[in-house]
């Protein structure tokens, strides 16, 4: 089984809630995927980080890169010339790391953390990704790392039909339909499962293959 879990956005009460939740249920042969975005937004991105770190010692984890970790990538190389960084939630990562460190620099656990994140996981029946897929591209080898970590309607909007269940976070589900805390689209083959924790909303897991929904707490 893989217990997929959507955007974090720097909850990490949230994120315990839900890891609590879910490892119950979870045998030794099992896998965790996380999709991106643990930072930025919420008050506590240096301890969600940690807290992943040492979750990772203890079960088998997949952690996919979020549109969130590449802008702070980019700041951190000096190359976030329109400051998207900051105004997209940023501010609250610096004062995280400020809080924790005295500074914002990343410990190098951290550094390596962010360095080995994939793009996305493929398994035999399902992908799992950030953002989604580009629909026009058939190749899984010919995505663009942009449409992976930044796509919205043009992948979830598009009649396509996956052959594989593309399984994405990002772009909030109550964005998608009002008041869905998961999104679920049979006729394209396709599941959302970024609640909005950023709106209050709990944060949720997808066990595959099952499609067994857990949900963590709200605020």
């Amino acid at each position: 089984m893989y217990y997929i879990i959507g955007d974090i956005h720097g909850y990490l009460n949230r994120l315990i809630e839900l890891v609590q939740v879910i490892r119950v249920h979870m045998k030794p042969e099992d896998s965790m995927i996380f999709l991106g975005d643990y930072i930025d937004r919420g008050p506590d991105s240096f301890e969600v980080i940690e807290y992943l770190l040492a979750l990772s010692g203890k079960y088998t984890i997949i952690f996919l890169r979020g549109n969130h970790e590449d802008m702070m990538e980019i700041y951190l190389q000096g190359r976030d010339t329109a400051g998207n960084f900051i105004h997209n939630g940023g501010k609250a990562t610096v004062q995280s790391y400020i809080k924790n460190t005295g500074e914002f620099l990343l410990p190098e656990k951290h550094r390596v953390f962010y360095k080995s994140l994939q793009i996305y996981y493929e398994g035999e029946d399902f992908i799992a990704v950030h953002a989604g897929l580009n629909p026009k591209i058939e190749d899984m080898r010919a995505q663009i790392k942009e449409d992976l970590l930044w796509i919205r309607e043009n992948f979830y909007r598009d009649l396509k039909r996956w052959s594989k269940t593309v399984i994405f976070g990002h772009t909030p589900t109550p964005a998608i339909t009002p008041n869905a805390l998961v999104y679920i689209d049979d006729k394209r083959n396709i599941i959302g499962i970024d609640s909005g924790v950023i709106m209050g909303n709990p944060m949720i897991c997808l066990r595959w293959p099952d499609r067994k929904i857990f949900y963590g707490n709200e605020k």
